[in-house]
């Protein structure tokens, strides 16, 4: 091979040429790294029960989530299904053999940070012959390219009897004091034979009262204040049939509902039913109606995945009732060294009831700051916590306090004793402020109160 002579000079300019060449190969590097990541794939599916042949199928959702992974995808194994159930996939998925094998679905779509998570219903009933308490396993392997696959299992297993499972699940605006709103009740029999008679318990919260039926008894839970309605419900219920109540449960709004409120319902056949609820005591009510549920609609073939539950709920949002929380000060007199006592809190002067017992939190606070020239001396009881100190060893700026419970009852008083330890000069006066919930009361101006020391 004859050799290539390069002139003076052109020697420089290719070894500049091939340190620039160098220099961009290495600026890319990183990028080209992070290209390399496969990124991540995961699947959930719960275990499943599904009722005995003649039963309505059952709809199983397994969860598929993906972050930077190419063709994230599952496959089932059916092979731990036979002579237990039999499964259906959507049309998009791709069945070989005992081996179904489902990309990310058509309707997913990425969240804010990249992660691209779908369902893939899964519907399963059992096979003729199999029987109560029969069990068996639906396998699935998650998996991308270039990301090492990850093999689960779910139980599949066949339940006997009846399963009354409530339709209800409606979230609505709020109504107004005194209108009557029209709760639903709905069921349909998810098993494979038919319910003879129901027993359905509903709760309504502190400010919903029910029509009254003489097939149902009622009472208070002392601790909600919610009224419980316990109805037995004769008939034969069949198979994937539905049934409601025509028109609903005529529910009057009266001047306590404040807030969000909800009707729970929860159905179950009679014969197998549990305790009454506990701490209730349930009386009839006179009535010349009775609750009744009709069969409506076609028979069901394929239960959703959200008809499940024997419990359903009927959620009104944002009652605009009226409420006045009256905070409540306080008067000492001491001499520099004494120790006083002050009573302070917050007064719930109604109609509205402040009600937490939705999402579970405290419904009833205030804030209490010692007037100047006084320092708390004993941690109160009461639920209060200091707080807004500037200095890590200086005294609390304020106190706040929340009532146990999860409501405020009209008429209820809520107060704190707090020690103060007169060191003077005494001089601005302290306050009460109460905690606006769910929002500023109808009375603000006596929100906040003095607290004084002289």
């Amino acid at each position: 091979m004859g050799s290539v002579r390069v002139p003076r000079g052109w020697a420089a300019r290719l070894a500049v040429a091939g340190l620039v060449a160098a220099t961009a190969v290495a600026g890319v590097a990183a990028p080209a790294a992070a290209e390399d990541d496969p990124g991540w794939v995961s699947a959930w599916l719960d275990d499943i029960t599904v009722g005995t042949p003649g039963a309505p199928g059952r709809t199983a959702e397994l969860r598929l989530s993906s972050t930077g992974a190419t063709d994230p995808r599952v496959s089932f194994d059916l092979t731990g299904l036979a002579g237990v159930a039999a499964a259906t996939f959507p049309s998009w998925c791709v069945t070989s053999a005992s081996t179904v094998t489902c990309p990310m679905p058509p309707t997913a779509t990425p969240d804010e940070w990249g992660t691209v998570e779908g369902t893939v219903p899964v519907v399963l009933r059992a096979l003729a012959g199999a029987t109560a308490g029969t069990t068996g396993t639906l396998g699935y392997t998650v998996a991308a390219d270039r990301v090492e696959p990850q093999a689960q299992q779910a139980a599949v297993t066949v339940a006997a009897g009846p399963v009354p499972i409530s339709l209800v699940d409606a979230y609505v605006p709020g109504p107004a004091v005194g209108d009557t709103v029209n709760v639903p009740v709905s069921v349909v029999n998810g098993g494979g034979e038919a319910a003879e008679d129901l027993r359905l318990t509903l709760r309504f919260s502190v400010g919903l009262v029910p029509a009254a039926y003489r097939n149902c008894r009622y009472g208070t839970d002392p601790m909600l204040l919610t009224t419980v309605m316990v109805c037995t419900v004769r008939g034969s219920f069949v198979p994937g049939q539905r049934y409601k109540l025509r028109g609903g449960v005529a529910t009057t709004v009266t001047p306590a509902a404040l807030g969000d409120k909800r009707a729970l319902q929860f159905v179950e056949p009679l014969a197998t039913a549990g305790p009454l609820p506990a701490g209730v005591t349930l009386t009839r009510r006179e009535s010349d109606r009775q609750l009744r549920l009709r069969a409506f609609g076609d028979p069901v073939s394929v239960l959703t995945a959200g008809q499940n539950d024997p419990w359903g709920q009927y959620y009104l949002r944002d009652i605009r009732g009226t409420f006045d929380v009256v905070a409540l000060g306080a008067a000492a007199t001491g001499a520099v060294g004494d120790t006083v006592r002050v009573q302070v809190g917050i007064r719930n002067d109604g109609p509205g009831v402040p009600d937490d017992s939705v999402s579970g939190g405290g419904a009833a606070s205030f804030r209490f700051t010692p007037p100047a020239g006084t320092t708390v001396t004993s941690q109160p009881g009461g639920g209060c916590a200091p707080g807004g100190s500037e200095e890590e060893e200086g005294p609390p700026l304020y106190w706040y306090c929340g009532k146990p419970g999860l409501l405020f009852a009209a008429g209820e008083t809520f107060t704190v004793a707090f020690d103060l330890r007169i060191d003077g000069p005494v001089g601005a006066a302290g306050e009460v402020r109460a905690n606006p919930y769910p929002r500023v009361d109808d009375a603000p101006a006596n929100d906040v109160a003095a607290v004084t020391v002289s």
